[in-house]
């Protein structure tokens, strides 16, 4: 069966939901009708947006095949649709990373890593998601093959501090780029600029991504998702509740309880609107 079939089947099995439920009505007038009734259903039955989604593409697909006006496209299915999708809107709940739990997370990879260099890899990129407040696609390589994230050129390292180049980010569509500068915090093992100076990046052009491994693949999405909840593991915290995001989370979650003001907050992860506070999540610690 190929994916055609199980199309067919899926799109067959909701027409015929359809017809059970509410009858092979025979004017448009009344298809309209029942499906706003069913809409308001679906609301009070609690169903997903994806589901109410894969059933009203069904819908369409049925009434195309059978020679019937689309009224899924209707004015007053749009405007239903769009209060259902305001009303069910899901909460973010994953949990941040606190600079706690980062300590914990730099020590576990010494038993998660296979090699030294790992670790130190492995560190620096932890380190400079949580305190550059980095997305994940700013940070490492789409792929092991796919050159992405912080390129090494992009790195500066001072005494006191350590400066990266942001070429592009998602709110900086027109690539003007953005200097982060993070600063030393004598005494941490996860200190970016600790970090920095521990990892031997490789050499070569200054346009490869700065996070590579030791036999030159790029450090990936997959590979940095992966080894955090190994490490969350070996920590004794249940990995659901995470992902790479959750250092970002942090970022701002911590920021706002060693009492930044909102400005502050805003600039350390480069929000431009107040939607860095919905990234505030103290009670999720």
């Amino acid at each position: 069966m190929n994916v055609y079939d199980v199309s067919w089947e899926t799109h067959q099995a909701r027409w015929d939901e359809w017809v059970r439920e509410l009858g092979n009505v025979s004017t448009d007038q009344d298809r309209l009708v029942a499906l706003l009734y069913w809409l308001g259903d679906a609301w009070e039955a609690g169903f997903s947006l994806a589901k109410v989604n894969r059933f009203i593409s069904a819908l369409a697909f049925g009434f195309k095949l059978r020679g019937f006006r689309d009224v899924s496209n209707k004015f007053l299915v749009e405007q239903a649709l769009k209060g259902l999708r305001r009303g069910r809107v899901e909460a973010d709940c994953r949990r941040p990373v606190s600079f706690s739990l980062l300590i914990s997370l730099g020590v576990s990879l010494v038993s998660v890593c296979r090699s030294s260099s790992e670790v130190e890899l492995f560190q620096l990129a932890f380190s400079l998601a949580f305190f550059g407040a980095l997305r994940i696609g700013e940070l490492v390589s789409p792929s092991t093959k796919r050159a992405g994230g912080l390129r090494l050129e992009g790195v500066s390292l001072y005494g006191d501090r350590l400066e990266v180049w942001l070429r592009r980010s998602k709110t900086d569509q027109l690539g003007k780029g953005k200097r982060i500068v993070l600063f030393a915090l004598p005494g941490s093992a996860m200190c970016p600029v600790a970090c920095m100076r521990v990892f031997k990046p490789q050499v070569g052009s200054p346009e490869l991504p700065l996070l590579c491994h030791e036999d030159g693949s790029f450090l990936s999405r997959f590979q940095f998702g992966s080894v955090f909840k190994k490490c969350l593991a070996a920590v004794g915290i249940a990995v659901g509740p995470y992902s790479s995001h959750s250092f970002r989370i942090g970022a701002a979650t911590e920021a706002g309880r060693w009492g930044l003001d909102d400005e502050g907050v805003r600039r350390i992860g480069r929000w431009e609107s107040n939607r860095f506070r919905s990234y505030m999540r103290p009670h999720l610690l």
